[in-house]
């Protein structure tokens, strides 16, 4: 009774995570207010939720990845740096291996930088709350970090293909991301590491032009390219998130948090 008790409640916790980020949602749209607004309101309706689920089981914030010490800090920042150097491989990989290029922005302006990269940072941080805190720790302490982590990813492959994304996108793309901010997170005993990786990744991917050809660059695929070029994005993309767990595992081998 103690284990359904608990799942029910992360799925609880998951259900009530979506529906404040709808809520978050339609509030903006409604003020007509810019989508950065939307992602702050929902960021601190998740922490409020992580607070309801931490007092109704009578934990501490250090047993669900919250639990904060100085060296947090250099851990965001490392992974803040770890992040970045898994982009710009990335890059570097697609640009040498296929007819990719990449071209400043004529049309990018500089203030977008006000609003794009506090944006990114608010969207790492909720999804770091939501799949890295209450629902993966609680789910480590009832069927162990392995079960527990893979449950998650499966969650948040599904998420995203709600969402609208490719099956492709969302099994690779969301599937290695959810598996290294998970281990990120597990080995560290905190979102610390995760959300500096997540946000390193979302900001540079998008000035490099990943995302739409909003950022400061365009990425351009020659006709009659696609197809390769999309076999080594991909091929790059799986490459760097094995780099970017390699490196979690080799600078953190010391920490328990992955193995008890």
């Amino acid at each position: 009774m103690k284990n359904a008790l608990t799942y029910f409640k992360v799925m609880l916790f998951y259900l009530c995570s979506m529906v404040l980020f709808a809520i978050s949602n339609a509030i903006c749209k409604a003020g007509k207010l810019p989508e950065l607004f939307s992602l702050m309101l929902a960021t601190a309706l998740t922490v409020g939720l992580v607070y309801i689920f931490k007092r109704w089981d009578k934990i501490s914030f250090s047993k669900i990845g919250l639990g904060f010490k100085k060296s947090d800090i250099s851990k965001f920042f490392i992974g803040l740096c770890v992040g970045l150097l898994m982009v710009g491989t990335m890059t570097l990989l697609i640009v040498n291996l296929s007819q990719i290029e990449f071209k400043r922005s004529a049309t990018f302006q500089l203030s977008q930088f006000a609003l794009y990269i506090p944006l990114f940072l608010f969207v790492g941080l909720r999804e770091e709350l939501v799949f890295r805190t209450y629902m993966l720790w609680r789910l480590k302490d009832k069927i162990g970090p392995v079960l527990g982590l893979l449950c998650v990813i499966v969650i948040f492959i599904i998420e995203h293909i709600i969402a609208g994304s490719t099956l492709k996108n969302s099994l690779i793309g969301s599937g290695f991301g959810a598996l290294l901010f998970g281990i990120a997170t597990l080995k560290t005993g905190n979102i610390a590491l995760s959300t500096g990786l997540h946000f390193a990744w979302n900001s540079l991917h998008w000035m490099l032009g990943y995302k739409d050809n909003t950022g400061l660059f365009n990425e351009i695929v020659p006709k009659g390219f696609e197809g390769q070029g999309e076999l080594v994005a991909y091929t790059a993309y799986a490459v760097v998130m094995l780099l970017g767990i390699f490196i979690v595992s080799r600078l953190f081998k010391s920490q328990k948090a992955f193995t008890q």
